[in-house]
């Protein structure tokens, strides 16, 4: 590839960014977005009809054409299904994937909503568990719109994270095998959890303080990231349980959300699996 196709394709890709930033500062909305996008690929597809016989001009259009319909092609999801207006996380009461282990898992339940009698019909009839109401800009349906695409891997994601929590225990559970057969679980932000719970049933720990746990996790037991710590963090306080173990990835974004909650909820963040152990075991030992 020349220089001047790289080129090509840079100023190709600018084109597209520039037009994406118009559209997440809600300048135009998708229909334009898409339009120009389009319109764009309409173009450059004459140009190359016109001067196909020029191999010069030939090779830096198709480079372009290619980007803006691999562009295009990603971004006309935005029309494929009905724009929610607002999000809503519910409370979900936290359960224990081991009967009496004391180590709660923390479901949150979200709520797309497409109009203005969607909406006061949730606040109506489940107002009391209402934890969170997003009201989507561009930018966060955009930003919908890729957990959309994402949400289409979201089994390889779990079956991932059964993977891990699997290979880190050694072993294969019924327990464990009946929890990922659940029609409603998704994500990884349980693997943490899991994992605890296993070594609890092993009898390599004991626990009797409930602790509500979030993480996801590999085969080696490190622990990462994971989504919805304010409505997490609702959760566990709303339930009575003093005590929380997070992500470190987590903590920078917890510490802001303590600081706006003012929840009554001790927290504390690992980074691997023995680190949660070492808490848990310090908590039990103290109370």
């Amino acid at each position: 590839m020349n220089k001047s196709s790289i080129v090509t394709g840079i100023l190709s890709i600018l084109f597209y960014l520039v037009v994406l930033l118009f559209y997440l500062q809600d300048v135009i909305n998708e229909w334009m977005f898409l339009c120009i996008l389009f319109i764009s690929l309409i173009t450059m597809l004459l140009r190359l009809i016109v001067l196909r016989k020029k191999n010069a001009c030939k090779g830096k259009i198709s480079i372009a054409l290619i980007i803006l319909i691999l562009l295009f092609s990603y971004e006309f999801l935005l029309l494929g299904y009905t724009t929610p207006s607002h999000l809503i996380n519910l409370y979900v009461e936290p359960t224990e994937a081991i009967e009496d282990s004391g180590i709660f898992l923390l479901p949150v339940q979200e709520i797309t909503i497409r109009n203005k009698h969607e909406l006061k019909e949730i606040l109506t009839t489940r107002n009391g568990d209402v934890l969170t109401i997003t009201k989507l800009n561009n930018r966060k349906i955009y930003g919908y719109k890729n957990r959309q695409i994402l949400s289409w891997f979201q089994k390889a994601l779990i079956e991932e994270s059964e993977d891990n929590v699997k290979k880190y225990l050694g072993q294969e559970d019924e327990w464990l095998n009946n929890f990922f057969n659940r029609e409603q679980i998704s994500g990884d932000s349980a693997g943490l959890n899991l994992v605890l719970n296993g070594l609890y049933k092993r009898g390599n720990f004991k626990n009797e303080i409930p602790i509500a746990v979030t993480g996801a996790i590999n085969d080696k037991g490190d622990v990462f990231h994971v989504e919805y710590m304010k409505e997490k963090i609702q959760i566990t306080e709303r339930s009575g349980i003093p005590f929380m173990i997070i992500p470190s990835e987590n903590a920078g974004e917890v510490a802001n959300v303590q600081n706006e909650l003012k929840a009554n909820v001790e927290i504390f963040d690992v980074s691997n699996v023995d680190e949660a152990l070492q808490i848990i075991n310090d908590l039990n030992e103290k109370y």
